[in-house]
């Protein structure tokens, strides 16, 4: 994994830009709403007492999408959107346990961050690779005609997406089970 970050830096750096400006814009869009729907937000949160996980379907749907998308070439906007938008809901996510809990309750969201979303943001940072060179490869495969080297590489590339898309898959379902017990022994930081 190391060697696939030292490999393609500019593509992780480009990737961690549109994530830091997702986050970015969810505190702005956190922070411009009208001060009733803010206050709104703070008293759902306050009056929920069941954060359990469960993003299993979510990222199924949105991996498989994005997967047979790509071989349009359309996978890869709205892939990378899909990057803008997990930051900005982090983004807004992170303000808001902020507000509503004060700095307790931004470090509770850390660790909800880190422990639910840290490892597929990571892989999906890797499957949007996949779906970027199927994209290309497949622009490629439509002006250079049964050129099998491309094809070969589709076929790679394809798998190696599904590879992905089932460890995201696994990790989902190990982190809907294991992710009610880790926070309920830190509620205490936001009561």
């Amino acid at each position: 994994m190391y060697n696939g970050f030292k490999k393609n830096k500019k593509y992780f750096l480009f990737i961690m830009t549109i994530l830091l400006i997702g986050l970015v814009g969810g505190i702005i869009f956190f922070l411009v709403q009208k001060s009733d729907l803010r206050e709104d937000i703070k008293n759902l949160l306050l009056n929920m007492n069941n954060y359990h996980y469960n993003a299993i379907l979510k990222d199924l749907i949105i991996t498989s999408i994005l997967l047979v998308l790509s071989f349009f070439v359309i996978g890869i906007p709205l892939g990378l959107f899909y990057l803008f938008y997990e930051g900005l809901s982090i983004g807004f996510m992170l303000i808001t346990f902020l507000v509503t809990y004060s700095f307790k309750g931004l470090i509770y969201m850390i660790i909800y961050l880190l422990v639910n979303k840290l490892i597929p943001l990571i892989l999906m940072a890797f499957f949007m690779q996949k779906i970027i060179n199927i994209g290309r490869l497949m622009i490629g495969f439509l002006i250079y005609k049964k050129d099998h080297l491309i094809r070969d590489k589709i076929i790679i590339n394809f798998k190696n997406a599904l590879y992905i898309l089932v460890f995201i898959l696994i990790f989902d379902i190990i982190i809907y089970f294991l992710s009610p017990f880790i926070f309920q022994n830190l509620v205490f930081l936001i009561k």
